[in-house]
């Protein structure tokens, strides 16, 4: 599935507002390495960043944080189903 599109599809299924800022920490097969997507609302649409370290946000800034791990331990961006699967199995 399209990164962009799981994306676009977690920030409504977890309701983000356009002030918020969403974090999802994943894995980057092709640096080897863990990093951050900082997922922010513009006026073109979702705009994903990128980055190495957990960014600081400003003490007034809300955000949404995912981190989930696929069956080898590494941290994966989850489908939505994935997301409803695991809240049920919780329970």
């Amino acid at each position: 599935m399209n990164t962009t599109f799981k994306i676009q599809q977690i920030w409504q299924y977890l309701g983000v507002q356009d002030d918020e800022i969403l974090i999802i920490r994943h894995y980057n097969k092709s640096d080897d390495k863990d990093e951050f997507l900082v997922v922010e609302s513009t006026q073109e649409g979702l705009k994903v960043s990128a980055v190495s370290t957990l960014p600081q946000l400003r003490a007034d800034q809300p955000f949404q944080m995912i981190q989930q791990r696929d069956s080898s331990g590494k941290f994966i961006i989850p489908s939505v189903t994935q997301l409803i699967n695991d809240k049920v199995s919780d329970y």
